[in-house]
């Protein structure tokens, strides 16, 4: 065999050699490197909507990883109204059902203007393994009623700002909130706070616990909704007489707050 083709087998063979080695070596970075990766990059100026592949591609990959999580919340906060953050909330409960780190994307799943948001919610509720995911995910499904309830109040008094809220919700969610009637709306509203005082009353929040919360959200409903009766009230006029309010009941009541501080 003459020099020139030992140098050449020679040659083939560190390829052999080196090639695969550093496709080996690119498929071994750790997740949390990756995401810190795609996190710099959308800091230097890369489009959200280019790094959303990447990042779904992360969580998929490593739904075992908490940096999988950490990647759909991503999606989320920045793709609200693409079909990305869709494909996030479908990931979240295909992947993360049962994950307490679930529970703190919550928040993040509730702000989601998609019919896919209220679903995930609710599928964490009813069959997440973790008592900590069903605590959140009632308090955020609650806040979530909450804010359809505020939007279906607002249409309610400016119809005229149809136009507005299918702007900022997207055509699909905003025609929801369109179609949602208000009373059955407050009677659903009832029944969760009504479940979360039952259920998850002791589950302390950053100054209260969700008891409390349920508590206030259920006197709003209940007594300071339109439509409904108003509480009690007890007090002076200005000439020092002591009266109650449904000593007027039929009758037009203006009441003014007020104090000094």
């Amino acid at each position: 065999m003459s020099l020139r083709i030992i140098c050449d087998l020679s040659f083939m063979l560190i390829l052999s050699i080196v090639v695969p080695a550093s496709a080996s070596q690119k498929e071994t970075i750790a997740p949390a490197a990756r995401y810190q990766k795609l996190l710099d990059e959308y800091e230097e100026g890369a489009k959200a909507s280019e790094l959303a592949g990447r990042f779904l591609e992360l969580a998929e990959q490593h739904p075992g990883d908490p940096v999988a999580i950490d990647s759909l919340v991503w999606v989320l906060t920045k793709l609200r109204l693409r079909p990305e953050a869709t494909r996030a909330l479908e990931l979240l409960e295909q992947d993360h059902l049962h994950d307490e780190h679930f529970g703190a994307a919550c928040r993040h799943v509730a702000r989601t203007p998609a019919l896919t948001a209220e679903k995930l919610l609710r599928s964490a509720l009813g069959k997440s393994r973790s008592e900590k995911v069903r605590a959140q995910a009632c308090r955020q499904l609650g806040y979530l009623l909450d804010q359809q309830a505020s939007v279906a109040d607002q249409l309610k008094k400016e119809p005229e700002m149809a136009d507005r809220v299918m702007q900022f919700y997207g055509a699909e969610y905003g025609k929801h909130l369109k179609s949602l009637d208000r009373e059955q709306l407050e009677k659903k509203r009832e029944q969760h706070y009504e479940l979360m005082l039952k259920s998850f009353a002791d589950v302390p929040t950053t100054d209260s616990t969700l008891g409390e919360i349920a508590e206030k959200a259920l006197f709003r409903i209940r007594h300071l909704s339109i439509g409904r009766v108003a509480p009690e009230i007890e007090g002076e006029d200005i000439f020092g007489k002591t009266f109650k309010l449904s000593e007027h009941r039929g009758k037009v009541v203006v009441l003014s707050f007020w104090g000094h501080w």
